[in-house]
C-alpha cells in the first residue's frame, strides 16, 4: 500500500467511522427514550455510542496484532478527554462545576475503574477477577442512574446516602437533557433501525483507520505506540470534546464531567478490560500513558473538588500536561 493511498484510506475511514458513530448515538438516545430510560442513562448511551470509535479501534489493532496500538487508543483518549472535555471547557467557559455529590459519584467510579485498569497492566489482576470488579463497579452505577432520583431517594438506605445518591442522579439527568445529542423525547424510531448498520461501518471504518495508520507508521518509520497514543485517540475523540465545549459554554458543568469521566469509564471497560478475556492479559504494556492518566485523573478531582470547580487556570494546567505528555511521548516513545 502506498503512502498516498493509506492515506486517503485513513481519511476516509476516519470520516466514515466519526459520521456512524453520531448515527449511532442518535438512535440509542431514540432507542434510550423510547424505553423510558432516565436522562442520566440517556447521556451514558450518548457516552456509549460516542466511545465506539475508540473501542473499536482499540480492538481492531488487537487483532492486527498492535497492542501498543490498541492499548494507547485507550489510554491516549482518556488522557485527551480530560484535557479536552474538562480542560478546555474550563478556559472556554471560564469554570466547570459540579456538586460534590455528583463529582463522588463519577468521580469515583471513574476513579476505582482507573485503579483496575492500572492493576490489570502492572499484572497485580488477571483479565477474569479484573472484569468481575469492573461490573461489580459499574453495574450499581448503571441502575442508580437508571432508577432515577424520585426512586433512590425511598430506597432502604439511610437517610444521608439516599439524599446524596439522588441528589447526584437529578443534577446529571437535568443537564443532560441540554446535550444536543440527548433527545428528552422518545421520538421517531426510524434512527433506532440505524444502530446495525452504524456499528458495522465503525467496526470496518476503524478497522480501515488502524489498517492505514500502521501502513503509514511503517513507511514513514513512526513508532507504533505513537500511532495508537497520539493520533488515533485524539482524532476519534474530538465530536466528544465539540460536545462537551458546547455544554460547558451553556453553563452545564455537571454533563461535561458526568460525559469526560463515564466515556473514561467505557473506555476501559470495553476498550481494555473485557478484550483482555479474548486477547490475553496487557501486563506489562504502556506503563508511562498508564502513570500520566492515574496522575491526570487525580489532578482533574481534586481541581473539581475545590469551592468553585474547576476554573481557567485549572484548565489550562490539563491542557498543559497533555502537551507535555505529546514531548515526552514522542521524545522517547
Amino acid at each position: 500500500m502506498s503512502s498516498e493511498v493509506a492515506a486517503l484510506l485513513f481519511v476516509i475511514s476516519l470520516a466514515v467511522t466519526l459520521a456512524a458513530s453520531e448515527a449511532m448515538v442518535r438512535g440509542l438516545d431514540r432507542l434510550g427514550a423510547r424505553l423510558g430510560f432516565t436522562g442520566a442513562l440517556l447521556g451514558l448511551l450518548t457516552a456509549l455510542g460516542a466511545d465506539a470509535p475508540e473501542i473499536a479501534s482499540a480492538v481492531a489493532s488487537l487483532q492486527a496484532r498492535a497492542r501498543d496500538v490498541g492499548l494507547g487508543v485507550v489510554l491516549g483518549s482518556n488522557i485527551f478527554n480530560l484535557a479536552a472535555l474538562l480542560g478546555l471547557s474550563a478556559v472556554l467557559a471560564g469554570r466547570v462545576s459540579v456538586r460534590r455529590e455528583g463529582l463522588v459519584l463519577d468521580g469515583g467510579v471513574a476513579l476505582l475503574a482507573t485503579l483496575v485498569a492500572a492493576a490489570l497492566l502492572l499484572g497485580a489482576l488477571a483479565p477474569v477477577p479484573a472484569n468481575i470488579l469492573l461490573a461489580v463497579l459499574f453495574i450499581p452505577y448503571v441502575l442508580a442512574l437508571g432508577l432515577g432520583p424520585r426512586r433512590l431517594a425511598h430506597l432502604p438506605l439511610p437517610s444521608y446516602p439516599a439524599r446524596a445518591l439522588a441528589l447526584a442522579v437529578s443534577e446529571v439527568t437535568h443537564e443532560a437533557a441540554e446535550d444536543p445529542r440527548v433527545s428528552a423525547t422518545a421520538g421517531p424510531l426510524l434512527a433506532a433501525w440505524l444502530i446495525p448498520p452504524a456499528l458495522a461501518l465503525i467496526v470496518g471504518g476503524s478497522a480501515g483507520m488502524v489498517s492505514a495508520a500502521l501502513a503509514l507508521a511503517g513507511r514513514w518509520h513512526v513508532p507504533q505506540s505513537l500511532v495508537g497514543a497520539l493520533a488515533l485517540a485524539g482524532l476519534t475523540s474530538l465530536p466528544n470534546a465539540y460536545a462537551a465545549a458546547r455544554l460547558a459554554r451553556r453553563g452545564h458543568g455537571a454533563a461535561v464531567v458526568s460525559e469526560t469521566l463515564n466515556s473514561n469509564t467505557i473506555n476501559l471497560l470495553a476498550g481494555l478490560a473485557l478484550p483482555a478475556l479474548v486477547y490475553g492479559s496487557p501486563a506489562g504494556h504502556a506503563p508511562l500513558d498508564l502513570a500520566w492518566l492515574l496522575g491526570m485523573t487525580a489532578l482533574a478531582l481534586l481541581l473539581l473538588a475545590r469551592p468553585r470547580g474547576l476554573k481557567r487556570a485549572g484548565g489550562a494546567a490539563l491542557i498543559g500536561l497533555y502537551v507535555l505528555f505529546v514531548v515526552v511521548r514522542v521524545g522517547h516513545p
